[in-house]
């Protein structure tokens, strides 16, 4: 379950930081696909919380 909060992390900070909705969606398919390899994640993370 905290493997799945932790991986969900970027489309919900996508949120939170209020990116419009073609980036959110960018921002969570990012996560998915890229998602189980520490690069691809910290890359959405960044994404995500980038102003």
């Amino acid at each position: 379950m905290i493997l799945l909060i932790i991986g969900l992390a970027p489309a919900w900070l996508a949120r939170q930081t209020k990116k419009d909705k073609w980036d959110m969606g960018l921002i969570r398919v990012a996560s998915w696909l890229f998602g189980w390899t520490g690069v691809g994640w910290l890359w959405a993370l960044y994404w995500a919380v980038r102003k």
